[in-house]
């Protein structure tokens, strides 16, 4: 017999506590759990939703700080794809998975805008993977088994076209993850949003050094659309 819904709910708030207490995630809990039933619901999806695959209280922090004179940047494309396309001046969206690509490119045709600029960067094969570390930035691989022997060097380098200090907001939810904060930085504007989704692992940011002089770090926890489990999302605001 499956687990009933508010049963996993409850234990996953829980842990959700047990790993960041705080009333924040504790407010957050409570607060979107018709939310998290109701996105459970048969044929509800982040695509035609037009939602960000994070959890429910970073999306709502997100719509605050979202304005019309932005310039975006996205490693990996979806929901939130679509999110962006009416909400800022520019959007750059970089996919690694043909397939995916495909799939949402037929959905942007069905919505045509000029503000957005869709990119394909597949893996490329990597003969020395295996002495490679995922957690590495320099190593642009991923920890994820589907990628075994997987380079990403070329997708965490989309960005590096673009001048520096040019995006609003970057978002980092995607592949080899530590590789794109890595890229992404430079090209950061003074106070500018970088997001980086599932903070939970903490390998992802540990390479860097977020002080508290440049940046502002803000995160989120709580639950997920579309989803019968949390996560955490950052957001880190540049200050200098």
């Amino acid at each position: 017999m499956p687990i009933p819904d508010p049963v996993i709910y409850l234990k996953k708030t829980l842990k959700s506590l047990w790993d960041k207490p705080s009333l924040k995630t504790l407010f957050s809990s409570f607060r979107y759990y018709s939310d998290w039933r109701e996105h459970l619901l048969p044929g509800r999806n982040s695509v035609t939703d037009s939602t960000p695959w994070m959890n429910f209280a970073a999306i709502n922090f997100l719509r605050t700080i979202t304005r019309k004179d932005m310039r975006a940047f996205e490693y990996g494309s979806g929901g939130s794809t679509m999110f962006w396309i009416s909400r800022v001046q520019e959007l750059i969206s970089v996919e690694h998975d043909l397939s995916w690509y495909k799939n949402m490119k037929d959905k942007l045709d069905e919505h045509p805008s000029k503000n957005v600029r869709y990119i394909l960067a597949e893996p490329a094969p990597d003969p020395g993977f295996r002495e490679k570390r995922f957690e590495n930035p320099d190593d642009y691989i991923s920890g994820n088994p589907e990628y075994i022997g997987k380079n990403f060097e070329e997708y965490a380098k989309s960005i590096d076209s673009f001048p520096d200090n040019y995006f609003d907001i970057i978002v980092v939810d995607g592949r080899a993850r530590p590789s794109c904060i890595q890229h992404g930085i430079p090209k950061l504007k003074k106070n500018g949003w970088l997001i980086v989704d599932n903070t939970e692992r903490k390998y992802y940011t540990a390479p860097f050094s977020f002080d508290r002089n440049s940046w502002k770090i803000s995160t989120f926890a709580g639950p997920v659309p579309y989803m019968r489990d949390f996560s955490e999302t950052s957001f880190l605001k540049k200050l200098i």
